[in-house]
This record gives C-alpha cells, structure tokens and sequence, in this order.
C-alpha cells in the first residue's frame, strides 16, 4: 500500500474557481465614492449659503475670506475619498474578472455572479460620482460664490 498516491476524490481538494473580493471590498467601491460626494454636497453647500446669506439679506462677498479655500479643502479630501473608492472598486473588477487555472463556468458559486455585478456597479457607480465631484470643484473655481442668479 503506497501511502503517497492515494486517490480517494473525497481527498481531493476542490476545484479552483475565480478569487472573488470581500463584501468590505465591495461595500468601500460601491458606497465610498457616493457618500464623499454626499459630504462634499452637504458641508459646501450649507458653508456657502450661510457665507453669502448670513442673516436676512445677501451680501455682495462671502462673510469669510477663506471660503474658496475652506470649499477647495473639503472638496479634495472628498476627491481623494471618492479616488480611493474608485481604485477599491477597480481592483475589485479586474480581480473578480480573473480567471485560476483550471477555471470552468460550472465552477463560479452562486454568490459569485451576484458579486460580480456588484464589483462592476460599484466601477460605474464611482466613476459616476467622481465625476460629479470634479464638477463641484470646478463650479468653485468658475462661479462666484455670491454672485445673483439673475
């Protein structure tokens, strides 16, 4: 009996399938991206209206010299949130498209199809957001910060 050779398929280790990310991996690349434009919206926005709107009339400048710069702060710190999440979510994607030796079609888990579509969600979603959060900046740079609308 040759204890080396043994070729019992219950010993056998399983097939190799697709490396598949984390559900924290997924969850930083499908909500980092939207939730830093949600705090670039929701800390600008309140800034800038109370600066150019403080009591009941508007003013012609903002209240704070350093607005630009206090709304430039805040919108690259959200930038390199949302960049962080897009990179996580791209990582993701190329890690879940690759494929082991040895990899069949019969071999992707339940889960791996669902996950799949959330990794490339989660790429689209980003590159979405970041997006938006680029406008944002540059809407501080080309508009001024108390100017009319009509």
């Amino acid at each position: 009996m040759n204890l080396f050779h043994n070729h019992d398929s219950s010993v056998e280790s399983p097939a190799p399938r697709r490396v598949q990310p984390g559900m924290l991996r997924i969850g930083v690349g499908l909500f980092g991206a939207p939730a830093a434009w949600l705090v670039q919206f929701s800390l600008s926005e309140p800034l800038a209206a109370h600066a150019c709107y403080p009591y009941l009339a508007p003013v012609s400048a903002p209240v704070w010299e350093g607005l630009p710069a206090i709304l430039a702060a805040i919108s690259i710190v959200c930038l390199s949130a949302a960049l962080l999440s897009g990179f996580v979510a791209w990582t993701s994607w190329r890690q879940s498209e690759r494929k082991l030796p040895g990899d069949e079609v019969s071999a992707i888990a339940a889960g791996g199809n669902r996950n799949r579509f959330l990794v490339k969600l989660s790429a689209m979603s980003s590159f979405i957001f970041l997006v938006a959060i680029v406008f944002n900046i540059f809407a501080i740079f080309l508009v001024s910060p108390c100017s009319s609308w009509f």
